[in-house]
């Protein structure tokens, strides 16, 4: 059970309602996840950080990121497994799936094994947030030399703080228990197994 209760946009002072009203527009659904932790703290941290979900997510909207849409699911899997994000993780496997992101390589991130087979551009984005995800938190001479030479150094940026944009997320919704609403559970497919922790 989620530690917080959702903020109704009535409950909010009329001079922060235009800030749910922002989130609702940017993210197109109701409000869930980790915006139920935000509005409980600041409606404009919310509104904030909605927007910049929107430049990684887009989702048939126009992209505004480089990365492909097959990279920024792949590193919210990868992300989402490395800190038990079990929200992110359920909210992202399909969208990776269908961005092209093999059910092999997606059942080897879940049960913490290495992908097999993985192309050479994902099996760089995996070494590369691996490497930030664990040990001292750096990405090897060599591991980023290979990433700025296939990404160039936008691209190495928005790998960067893709990774980042989904670490931020995955903290407020383990800290506060925030689980997916029903209308979310329902979305999601019953036989893809869950992320186990």
């Amino acid at each position: 059970m989620a530690r917080l209760s959702m903020i109704e946009r009535e409950q909010l002072p009329e001079d922060q309602r235009r800030f749910h009203d922002a989130v609702r527009t940017m993210r197109r659904r109701p409000i869930s996840g980790p915006f139920i932790t935000l509005l409980n703290s600041s409606p404009d941290l919310a509104a904030r950080v909605a927007q910049l979900g929107h430049y990684f997510h887009a989702r048939g909207q126009a992209d505004e990121s480089i990365l492909s849409v097959k990279v920024r699911t792949f590193i919210a899997l990868i992300s989402s497994r490395a800190l038990d994000g079990t929200y992110e993780w359920g909210a992202w496997v399909r969208w990776a799936l269908q961005a092209g992101v093999s059910r092999v390589t997606v059942d080897a991130i879940r049960e913490r094994r290495a992908p097999p087979d993985l192309a050479p551009e994902d099996a760089l984005v995996l070494d590369f947030c691996t490497q930030l995800l664990t040990g001292n938190h750096r990405a090897s001479d060599a591991t980023y030399r290979a990433a700025l030479e296939h990404f160039g150094a936008q691209g190495v940026v928005e790998l960067v703080m893709t990774l980042g944009y989904f670490a931020m997320i995955a903290f407020p919704l383990n800290a506060f228990e925030i689980g997916p609403s029903a209308e979310q559970t329902r979305e999601r497919d019953p036989a893809e197994p869950g992320l186990p922790i």
